[in-house]
């Protein structure tokens, strides 16, 4: 049996946009997440990476995403990696690997004075949820 899971908690990097697939309407976000790696190197002097991790989200992931994430907002997302291929404009092969996010959690608690009326974000949706 073969295993494809990605488990990351960090924080978006930009305000998420619902877009549409035309051909089926489905509702798409793509955003980034940012983790940070904290260590000591050899001189014992404090080390800070970041690394950027491309997602993607469908159908009620991507709604649901869409309407409650904004830059800085601290989340866990879940799912499989997925690598697309493409055509430069040069005829060169480019890869792109990128997250595709099914399970999610919002970390950070929501003012009280948000626009949503104060209401809780809505539980994530389960694999049983997605359009296709």
């Amino acid at each position: 049996m073969d295993l494809n899971k990605v488990m990351l908690i960090g924080r978006s990097t930009t305000d998420v946009e619902i877009k549409m697939i035309e051909s089926s309407n489905t509702p798409v976000v793509n955003f980034t997440v940012a983790t940070n790696r904290r260590y000591k190197n050899k001189d014992e002097q404090l080390v800070e990476e970041s690394e950027y991790h491309r997602c993607v989200a469908y159908g009620n992931a991507a709604e649901i995403i869409g309407k409650y994430v904004t830059k800085g907002k601290r989340m866990y997302v879940e799912w499989r990696l997925r690598t697309r291929k493409r055509e430069d404009t040069n005829g060169g092969t480019r890869y792109s690997t990128e997250i595709v996010v099914d399970n999610f959690i919002f970390l950070d608690s929501r003012p009280a004075s948000s626009d949503a009326g104060g209401e809780p974000a809505p539980a994530a949706p389960t694999e049983g949820d997605m359009p296709f």
